[in-house]
């Protein structure tokens, strides 16, 4: 019997979403890249903004891909207090750490919230002026991602957080790979 609950699911289905989105955005970026290459090799010609469209979804996969590896618990993380405590004492510590990263991770949220709207202003600001380029690619849609990836990373902290919680409190079972012997 699994003891997955609702919140886990919930968990389970973003980070479904986040492999799929991250296949899609991925193999598009490759793609378009690579008609980029054989359209200027061959053809002596291109897309003026592809270029720029590849480098922006480089920050979509970078975005996409931390938080699906925070999901799988593949972040970056400093344990080396946890491998010298017991099972319940690590778990209460994981459960500290996981809180704390939430929290810096919803700041970080926010920021990149006021970041998007403050560059969506100045392109709206910019449409009335002389100064805009035809052509040319605003950012803001591509750096929509941060907020989302924020979110979705903090979503998977708060969940590991209260999965560790339960640990610590004997409500659940250790994963398998912490189990003592």
């Amino acid at each position: 019997m699994s003891d997955r609950d609702l919140l886990d699911k919930i968990d389970g289905g973003v980070a479904r979403g986040e492999a799929v989105l991250l296949i899609v955005v991925l193999a598009t970026m490759i793609g378009l890249a690579t008609l980029q290459l054989v359209l200027r090799k061959f053809f002596s010609s291109g897309f003026e903004w592809a270029d720029v469209v590849v480098r922006q979804m480089v920050l979509w996969v970078g975005f996409i891909g931390g938080a699906h590896a925070t999901y799988l618990g593949r972040h970056i993380a400093i344990d080396a207090l946890g491998k010298l405590l017991s099972t319940k004492k690590a778990a209460a510590l994981r459960t500290l750490n996981y809180l704390v990263a939430a929290v810096i991770t919803a700041i970080l949220l926010w920021v990149s919230y006021k970041y998007v709207v403050a560059e969506r202003g100045d392109f709206f600001r910019a449409l009335g002026t002389e100064d805009s380029e035809a052509g040319q690619i605003d950012a803001w849609p591509f750096d929509t991602i941060m907020p989302f990836a924020f979110c979705a990373i903090a979503f998977h902290f708060v969940v590991a957080a209260r999965n560790s919680f339960l640990v610590a409190i004997g409500r659940r079972a250790p994963p398998a790979e912490e189990v003592e012997l």
